[in-house]
């Protein structure tokens, strides 16, 4: 009877699906957080060339990005498919002198993988040395 039981426990676990997004070393910033564990910034560039908004970010822990091997200038991280995760942006004041503040919004990660990884859709141009 024991036995039975275990199993079907074992069985109601599923392995969760993992995405991958790579991005470039030049947009992870590494810091500590106020609690003292280490973090990287990566800052997720406008997809539209003509917004000059301020990036959004968003933080992980710095044990899951990892370094691509081989020399590569590229970082990725998995991330978990069905999860959400929130965005940051600073937001310039209004009138000189004024205080900056943040603004924040959640996607889920499939949204993120898309805005992260919008360089790939670009066209490739041909660039003179």
């Amino acid at each position: 009877m024991e036995n039975q039981e275990y199993q079907e426990n074992a069985t109601e676990q599923k392995p969760t699906e993992t995405l991958t997004i790579k991005f470039s070393r030049k947009l992870a910033r590494p810091f500590t957080s106020s609690n003292n564990k280490d973090m990287v910034a990566i800052k997720i560039p406008n997809a539209d060339p003509n917004d000059k908004q301020s990036w959004e970010e968003f933080v992980l822990p710095v044990h899951m990005v990892h370094s691509d091997h081989y020399g590569s200038k590229t970082l990725w991280a998995k991330i978990p498919a069905d999860g959400t995760t929130t965005l940051s942006r600073a937001v310039k004041p209004l009138e000189e002198g004024g205080n900056w503040s943040r603004t924040e919004r959640t996607v889920d990660n499939v949204t993120l993988k898309s805005m992260v990884e919008a360089y790939k859709l670009k066209p490739k141009t041909q660039e003179t040395r």
